[in-house]
């Protein structure tokens, strides 16, 4: 009987490239939301080396409504780690709604009703 192998350490290599990845997916994120990303930021991003903060940047740059909301959250350190509450509301607009037509938001059933898919 063979004894079970464990998993070997994703190597170094991997690491470094699934970083690289998560760095490239955040920029491109703050791109495509709010414009450019300033150097400074960049730089900041660039040095990153942990997993788990630059996957919340990237939940955080996915939901947030606005620019200085995302700085908040970017400064507020490793210790930060929800992302909840109105201000992580990208489509809330004043009246509470989000900010899609009324056209393209699905119509709700009569009396509470739930639509059978």
């Amino acid at each position: 009987m063979s004894t079970p192998q464990m998993p070997s350490p994703m190597s170094d290599a991997r690491q470094r490239a699934l970083l690289q990845a998560d760095r490239d997916d955040l920029l491109e994120v703050l791109t495509l939301r709010f414009g450019g990303v300033p150097e400074a930021m960049r730089a900041r991003i660039a040095v990153c080396n942990n997993p788990a903060t630059l996957e919340r940047w990237i939940l955080v740059a996915a939901n947030v409504p606005d620019w200085a909301t995302f700085l908040n959250d970017f400064d507020a350190g490793p210790n930060a780690f929800k992302v909840v509450g109105a201000s992580y509301e990208p489509n809330v607009t004043e009246s509470g709604l989000n900010g899609a037509p009324s056209s393209a938001r699905e119509p709700e059933a009569p009396d509470g009703a739930r639509k059978e898919d």
